[in-house]
């Protein structure tokens, strides 16, 4: 290739010079000009085939770079065969002269033999006679023409000289193709048991105590009819005796400091024990079958992990909050899904199902900071669990009612199968007067895909059962039916039976898509029933959202009461939007209810609305203006709201402090911290290569990182990466990148970590990069007193102790180089298995040399070798 590119340059020379020897007529110079013309075909016939560098593709088996011969002449490629078997993992033998290559193609059955002394391949039981021109056999190997790889193997090659490219496409699946799929079947079967593959792990650090979070929120409230107040409400969180502890303190102006209202809580986890794995003592929230209003204060311990486990289904659920506010759905505190509320509050989540116990949280958020954040659980009786596992959960204390009633629970799971989980327990508690004890059983099915049946019988209290069935399609049907025990105390409802039926329909389209829900629900009390029915239409089209519900009411044998909800959203330019809402009473044939809201985004981080209400019923008229603004550090709101003879104004503000990230830096955010976990990732230059950061070895510049999950910072005044917003226990993979790294010596030993967070901190992880060593020189074959250099010679590095350290390959004019050592003494020699295969010698046999610690790394400059054929040896 090199010889076609000088022969093209020189020939545009000589015709330039032609041109301007005709214009000139000097004869001399143009007879020299021929006769140079003449001598240029001689030396360029000198050596017919040249090594070329390639790079060489298969499709599923990635690329490497080569260098077979090329002819100029004919324009042919020739490959080296021993090297392209290698690449393709086909198993492969070298005869000691190199006249052969053997071994066998997927199975042992299918046997190949490259003879180059009589010209002959023989694969798949026939044998192949070629011509002297289409196998050359070089001081190195034998090389094979690229079209004969089709022919015979069924190996067709594609060359395309402009991007010396060589694209590889087989007839069979060859075994690195075949290798690669099995791996990432490995790979994808592993990412869904949860078990990704990492090159190191990080896991938890106890600490006795260590601070890191803060959330604070301070609102004031102006009103002509009612007592000024102001609210504070503060959080704090901390790791405590190796747990999460979490404090919550509330405070009013009007009401002082009320106990009930104030929050804490230890919690301590271990997701590796087999007996319990997390331990909790504080408030708690009991999901049991007694109806407890007030808070519990005692210690709840199970078997069950706080992390995410694996999903087996979805479950649907509907519910309605104020238009335009955000939820979040959070299973086990990981956010797995949010959406905005529409024109109507109206919002869905497909929540998937999870092995074992799941606590299903929706946090809610005003667009204008009216109201901060409210937490409601769900609890869904889907609970499957893996065949043969067991769970359990105990939770003790009192409430505190009145009475300081004493409460306890014991529920026991577990798996008998892939589709059946069953449970039971005892539950108790002291303020019901008859049958304060509760024993109950319950049993999760899926006698095939998309169904779900639950039963419950709780002893003296109710019989439950609920089915679920979801196409695959969408659509989602469900029945629940409650049989409530007569004279029961334990939950405080006083009707005997519920019944409820709903199917809800997603839509798509390529112009509008949306939801649509039917629902009946019926409570059969002692003397009368009451029934309620419900259909809700929510669509999208374009910019503009509507939703449109009617609700009947009815006794059993009277006239329904029947009305409904008109909803619109719209985005308009320059940042407005309009959101008109109405509700129509289709009994009494009239209005109800009308309400507007125009609101303007200012920057990118403000809001400016007004709303107006007029209820007909009671002649209620209010007018609200709000004004949003969020900071990095906070987000302030100011509210003023006129309604008939009233005034109120509202201001508010409120952010979050986390703190321990390195180099005194404290993070300020708009939303909560505290509950959560961070990562600070510290790289700096490893000078001694012992994996620790000492006082003198500096930060390291120009690491990346990528996360799926949680926000991450990079500031320009230190090198430090902080990943704030993840949750605590749990692990994740850390994906490292050091290609945009200060210095091309400057390597990475782990470039995926596994770390297990650690609650209400940052955890710093320490990246030590390696500042490593370079190692260059030459290798020159010696023919008849001559030397060049000799390309695809492989040197290797070996380190005073004579384990093997790193290997090169020489380019075509036999220069090789590597980049990777770490400080050290070493000797480089030639591969000597591969001078034994070419009955050959390397003068010196070994050389001599030393990698010092540096920070930008050390070079090691001109080791030569000189290799010659051993005498009286037969080729």
């Amino acid at each position: 290739m090199q010889t076609k590119i000088y022969a093209y340059k020189i020939a545009q020379l000589v015709l330039s010079a032609i041109r301007r020897c005709f214009k000139t007529c000097k004869f001399p110079v143009l007879l020299f000009i021929f006769v140079f013309i003449f001598q240029i075909p001689t030396s360029a016939q000198e050596n017919e085939y040249e090594e070329i560098p390639v790079n060489v593709r298969i499709l599923g088996a990635g690329s490497t770079d080569m260098y077979p011969l090329y002819n100029s002449k004919s324009e042919k490629l020739f490959l080296p065969v021993f090297d392209l078997l290698m690449f393709l993992h086909i198993k492969v033998e070298s005869s000691v002269n190199l006249d052969s290559l053997s071994g066998f193609i997927i199975n042992e059955d299918e046997k190949y033999l490259i003879d180059n002394s009589k010209k002959q391949i023989f694969v798949h039981g026939k044998f192949y006679q070629l011509k002297d021109t289409e196998l050359i056999k070089t001081e190195i190997g034998l090389y094979l023409e690229d079209e004969l790889f089709g022919k015979i193997f069924g190996l067709h090659c594609e060359f395309r000289f402009r991007s010396l490219t060589l694209e590889i496409k087989p007839d069979f699946e060859i075994p690195a193709i075949r290798e690669m799929r099995l791996n990432q079947l490995r790979e994808n079967s592993n990412n869904l048991k949860g078990e990704e593959k990492a090159d190191t792990t990080i896991g938890r650090t106890y600490h006795v105590s260590k601070f890191g979070m803060v959330d604070w929120a301070l609102n004031s409230t102006q009103s002509t009819s009612q007592n000024n107040d102001i609210k504070l409400w503060l959080a704090t969180g901390m790791e405590l005796f190796a747990g999460e502890a979490n404090f919550m303190f509330n405070y009013s102006l009007n009401h002082g400091i009320n106990s009930r209202n104030q929050q804490y809580y230890w919690r301590w986890v271990n997701n590796q024990s087999k007996t319990a794995k997390q331990i909790k003592v504080g408030k708690i929230s009991p999901s049991g079958i007694a109806s407890v209003y007030d808070p519990l204060v005692g210690i709840s311990v199970t078997n069950a992990p706080t992390t995410y486990r694996r999903s087996f289904g979805e479950y649907t659920i509907h519910e309605y909050t104020e238009p335009g506010w955000t939820v979040e759905l959070y299973i086990n505190n990981v956010l797995i899904d949010y959406q905005i509320a529409d024109a109507s509050g109206f919002y869905s989540f497909d929540v998937p199902l999870v092995y074992g116990t799941s606590e299903l949280m929706l946090k809610f958020y005003g667009p204008y900071g009216e109201e901060r954040t409210r937490e409601e659980t769900l609890n869904i009786p889907f609970n499957f669990l893996p065949p043969g596992e067991m769970e359990y959960t105990l939770t003790s204390g009192y409430v505190l009612d009145d009475k300081y009633s004493k409460y306890g629970r014991l529920e026991i799971k577990y798996g008998l199968n892939r589709f059946l989980t069953c449970s039971g327990g005892f539950e108790y508690l002291s303020s019901i007067s008859k049958r304060n004890k509760i024993p109950f059983l319950s049993a999760m099915i899926t006698p095939f895909q998309n169904l779900l049946i639950y039963g419950e019988y709780a002893h003296g209290v109710r019989a439950k059962t609920q089915v679920n069935y979801k196409l695959p399609a969408g659509p989602m049907f469900e029945l629940n039916y409650i049989h409530y025990m007569k004279a029961q105390e334990a939950i405080k409802l006083n009707y005997l039976k519920e019944r409820s039926a709903l199917l809800s329909v997603p839509f798509n389209f390529s112009f509008l898509n949306g939801y649509t829900r039917w629902s009946f629900k019926q409570n059969v009390f002692e003397k009368l029933t009451y029934n309620a029915a419900n259909a809700t239409f929510s669509s999208f089209f374009g910019k503009v959202n509507t939703n449109i519900s009617t609700y009947a009411n009815w006794l059993k044998g009277s006239d329904p009461y029947i009305y409904g909800n008109l909803g619109l959203g719209v985005r308009l330019a320059h940042g407005f939007s309009i959101r008109p809402q109405g509700q129509f009473d289709f009994t009494r044939e009239r209005f109800t209810l009308l309400k507007a809201e125009i609101e303007k985004q200012i920057s990118r981080s403000g809001y400016f609305s007004v709303s107006g209400e007029k209820n007909m019923n009671s002649s209620y008229r209010s007018l609200l203006f709000s004004f949003r603004w969020n900071f990095s550090f906070s987000q302030v709101n100011f509210n003023a709201h006129f309604s008939n003879n009233q005034i109120q104004t509202d201001q508010g503000a409120r952010g979050s402090f986390a703190f321990g990230s390195e180099n005194g830096y404290i993070h300020t955010a708009n939303r909560s911290s505290v509950g959560l976990s961070g990562v600070a990732i510290i790289p700096f230059v490893d000078l001694n290569h012992n994996g620790k950061k000492e006082v003198d070895e500096p930060f390291a510049e120009g690491l990346t990182v990528k996360l799926n999950e949680g926000r991450i910072l990079s500031k320009r005044q230190d090198s430090v990466i902080r990943i704030t917003g993840l949750q605590p226990h749990t692990k994740y993979i850390l994906s490292i990148d050091d290609t945009k790294l200060e210095q091309l010596s400057w390597q990475l030993k782990n470039r995926r970590i596994c770390v297990y967070t650690d609650p209400n901190q940052f955890k710093k992880i320490y990246i030590p990069v390696f500042p490593m060593g370079e190692v260059n020189g030459h290798v020159f074959l010696k023919e008849e007193n001559k030397t060049k250099g000799q390309g695809r010679i492989t040197v290797n590095f070996y380190d005073n102790k004579g384990k093997l350290a790193a290997s090169t390959m020489t380019e075509s004019e036999g220069y090789f180089t590597f980049l990777g050592l770490s400080p050290g003494n070493y000797y480089a020699e030639v591969d000597r298995i591969q001078m034994k295969r070419l009955n050959m010698k390397a003068i010196p046999s070994s050389t001599n040399f030393s990698i010092k610690p540096t920070a930008d790394g050390d070079i090691v400059y001109n080791i030569k070798f000189v290799i010659e054929r051993i005498a009286n040896t037969a080729n």
